[in-house]
């Protein structure tokens, strides 16, 4: 392979560590590496701005339920020009924000409440949903972790079924305020080794600068998370792979450093999101002898 053949091949990696482990077949490239290098405060986090209107943004919702930690949930938005905006998350664990402090987890419908909470049109949205207040968010798809089908809630079914019912009860419940209506029908997530390296691969792009076919940077990166979203940004910061000489597929897969809210992203990213322009109804066809129907 000649010297200018492989600086356009590594020109397309997003780190010289993935390119050496998969061009160069060395397996401990990734080892200690961070998911994701290619985030940078400075060029991927911007400040909240409204991306409601669904004339110019698709919004996508995934969450990861869990027994033992608090339930994790994503809001991500898309545009028509290929942009992408990380826009809410949230994360209630024990001392955070809005984590308990009666040493008691949130129950089910009490993260359902928040999600048709921030959804709604209310003015009282506390951050990181306070770009939205006024605004009510219409979700294009939901998507949840496959381990909600395998695990029953404290419910008694499993997670899919109790956040769909539970989302029934609410939008019944609240049936004079129309803004208060909230379906929580969760699609499984695509899951797997094959799914979630292309998932990392199509987020570590987005981040990056976008570049020309030289390899010059030519424009910002696609992604932008909302500065307000520590969780996130923390787990970007320190989401590691594993130290020592990987002997399986399985070992590489990243520490779990309370990666609860990248796995959200990585949901999202799994189904392929995208902007969706939204159906208008047409007007009745002019009464013109000229034209042929």
């Amino acid at each position: 392979m000649t010297p200018t053949r492989l600086a356009t091949l590594r020109s397309k990696y997003t780190s010289e560590a993935r390119f050496r482990r998969e061009l160069e077949i060395e397996y401990t490239a990734l080892e200690g590496e961070l998911l994701y290098p290619e985030f940078n405060r400075e060029r991927n986090l911007c400040e909240p701005f409204d991306c409601s209107d669904r004339d110019r943004w698709t919004l996508y919702m995934a969450l990861d339920p869990h027994p033992r930690t608090a339930h994790a949930m994503v809001w991500e938005a898309f545009n028509k020009h290929g942009d992408r905006a990380v826009c809410l998350e949230f994360w209630p664990e024990f001392g955070t924000t809005f984590g308990p402090t009666d040493a008691i987890r949130w129950h089910t419908r009490e993260y359902a409440e928040w999600i048709q909470f921030f959804e709604s049109d209310s003015n009282d949205k506390p951050e990181p949903a306070r770009w939205a207040r006024g605004k009510r968010l219409f979700i294009q798809q939901r998507y949840m972790d496959t381990f909600g089908s395998a695990a029953n809630s404290d419910e008694g079914e499993d997670y899919f079924e109790t956040y769909r019912r539970i989302g029934h009860e609410l939008t019944k419940a609240s049936i004079s305020n129309p803004s208060m209506a909230v379906n929580l029908n969760f699609t499984p997530a695509l899951k797997g080794h094959d799914n979630l390296a292309k998932a990392q691969d199509s987020i570590a792009r987005a981040l990056m600068p976008q570049q020309d076919a030289a390899g010059n940077n030519v424009a910002p990166p696609r992604m932008h998370i909302f500065e307000n979203l520590y969780e996130l940004i923390d787990e970007f910061e320190n989401v590691r792979f594993p130290e020592g000489s990987p002997e399986r597929i399985a070992d590489e897969r990243p520490i779990t450093y309370q990666k609860h809210v990248i796995d959200c992203l990585h949901y999202i990213e799994t189904a392929r999101p995208r902007f969706v322009m939204q159906n208008r109804e047409r007007g009745p066809a002019p009464d013109d002898p000229n034209i042929v129907r």
